[in-house]
């Protein structure tokens, strides 16, 4: 019987042999890597030990003892010490190097610097992490300088079309809004580089006279040697711009005889969603297609990020569920002015009762601490007396 293990000392995953080692974590007995592993596996055993278990002075005195709390401390001044570098690399105070950055904007991936985004004159009012609008915010700061040694702005859109169709683009600051909504046909690119090929004199067999020239054009006409056709073709497309030209400019008479002339680029009219409003309207700030977006969005309020409507170019009026901002701004002024009035005809002692009622919670809280204390006065001099 003396050569017999006793349980308390057998392995506590087999319980055939006796114990070897000891787990870290939990002090689980095991007589074999494979059973330490097993044990890990059902116990979800992280076999890591506790830094802050106590443990008992006799333990602690002991080269392993001094060992695990010279490690623990050691690990904690290395932690600070990273903190304190990040930190320092990070300051507003000094500018941060190529390599800094580069570094920054790997660790941040994915998310949204706004102290970037409000330095660009845009107020952004950040929506609740987690939804999806805080999700699909993928602005940023452009890893490119220009010439000024600042950077654009990588700004993700909205753009909403009168059916409601709704596209998301990654937009620079510095593109215009005419050549950066994604509702345009591929003709109208072709259409505006046309135009600026018919503002200067097409030269003969040059690559720009050949690029404006349509691909029916092309193969109707063979190319010959003299570029008799090509000057041919070359004035057609001339006049087929100068007519485009005076179609978008034209003004458009509504049914009432009134004259509307469209805004935008001919093709579109864009709007900026102001957000957060106190009308049941959505309101939309007018912009120009000739502006850059940086230009469009300066001084101006974005929830996560901005959201333009584009409007066809023939459209009269907006929808019945917009309205624009300076009709939205003049309600509002109205919506004041009566109530400024309103206040006015009230009786001032109506008013002074009002403003006793908005300040009777604190006199209430400020009474219920007097009595408070009171009563436990009272409670402590009743105690004392019969003790």
């Amino acid at each position: 019987m003396s050569d017999e293990t006793l349980l308390s000392e057998l392995c506590s995953i087999c319980n055939t042999n006796a114990s070897k080692y000891r787990c870290p974590g939990c002090s689980a007995r095991t007589c074999s890597l494979p059973c330490y592993k097993r044990h890990q596996q059902w116990a979800q055993c992280s076999g890591q030990r506790d830094p802050t278990k106590f443990v008992k002075k006799s333990q602690l005195v002991t080269p392993a003892g001094i060992d695990h709390d010279f490690n623990f401390l050691t690990g904690i001044e290395r932690d600070i010490e990273k903190a304190d570098k990040g930190l320092a690399e990070n300051s507003h105070g000094s500018a941060p190097t190529p390599r800094s950055w580069s570094q920054s904007q790997a660790s941040q991936k994915g998310q949204t610097n706004y102290q970037h985004l409000e330095a660009a004159g845009v107020k952004v009012i950040r929506a609740p992490k987690g939804l999806s609008r805080q999700k699909e915010n993928k602005s940023h700061r452009s890893s490119t300088k220009k010439s000024t040694g600042s950077r654009n702005i990588m700004w993700t859109v909205e753009w909403l079309d009168d059916r409601k169709k709704r596209l998301l683009t990654e937009t620079s600051s510095t593109c215009q809004i005419a050549l950066a909504h994604p509702f345009a046909p591929r003709e109208q690119h072709k259409t505006k580089k046309r135009k600026r090929n018919a503002q200067s004199p097409p030269a003969t067999n040059s690559p720009t006279t050949q690029d404006a020239i349509p691909t029916t054009t092309n193969q109707d006409k063979p190319h010959s040697p003299s570029g008799g056709r090509v000057s041919d073709s070359s004035a057609q497309a001339a006049e087929e711009v100068q007519a485009q030209l005076a179609k978008e400019d034209s003004p458009n008479h509504s049914d009432d005889g009134s004259i509307t002339k469209p805004m935008g680029n001919g093709e579109h009219r864009f709007f900026l969603l102001k957000p957060r409003t106190s009308s049941s309207k959505h309101v939309l700030i007018p912009l120009s297609a000739t502006d850059t977006l940086g230009d469009c969005l300066y001084n101006r309020t974005v929830l996560e990020f901005p959201t333009i409507y584009a409007f066809p170019g023939t459209l009269p009026q907006l929808p019945d569920e917009f309205m624009l901002e300076e009709e939205y701004l003049r309600q509002e002024g109205e919506e004041q002015k009566e109530f400024d009035a309103l206040i006015s005809e009230l009786d001032p002692e109506i008013l002074k009762r009002l403003k006793e009622d908005g300040q009777q919670p604190d006199r209430q809280s400020t009474r219920e601490e007097v009595d408070s204390k009171d009563i436990l006065d009272v409670l402590k001099k009743d105690f004392g007396a019969v003790i």
